[in-house]
């Protein structure tokens, strides 16, 4: 079944020097489950105006982000595994690595909260521990 959902995306990344950078939007997105995943389309809008447009697949163990618009983009997070992608910017391409450790899924009739705790490297360098949350709920 898809469904016109509301997205609540809360980003926060904790550096060395255990500084705070924290992130929070709230987008429209389309949901919809298959075969035990969750799926979610939506679009950002970059500080120029470029749209980029994202999917999401995910359940309790993995979970995939795709970005296609201004920078392209596809993280993969594995419980307890490291993963590297390319993420490609219009200034240049960095390595990206992803050490997860912790997935979250719980579901109820009106919601679906999902969490992903992971460290983060750019071309195999240590940035910051992460954390990706997402409160999804159906549109009124």
């Amino acid at each position: 079944m898809k469904k016109d959902v509301l997205v609540a995306i809360k980003g926060l990344q904790i550096d060395e020097s255990s500084d705070e950078d924290a992130v929070e939007i709230l987008v429209n997105g389309k949901y919809n489950a298959k075969d035990g995943r969750h799926f979610l389309r939506f679009e950002q809008y970059e500080e120029d105006g470029t749209p980029t447009k994202n999917i999401l697949a995910f359940d309790e163990k993995a979970m995939e982000l795709t970005r296609r618009g201004g920078t392209q983009l596809h993280m993969t997070f594995m419980d307890k595994e490291k993963t590297l992608t390319s993420y490609v910017t219009p200034f240049g391409a960095l390595m990206v690595g992803v050490n997860t450790d912790r997935i979250s899924v719980e579901e109820s009739d009106d919601r679906i909260h999902a969490e992903v705790d992971y460290g983060l490297e750019f071309n195999y360098e240590f940035v910051a521990d992460c954390q990706l949350s997402l409160d999804i709920t159906p549109r009124r």
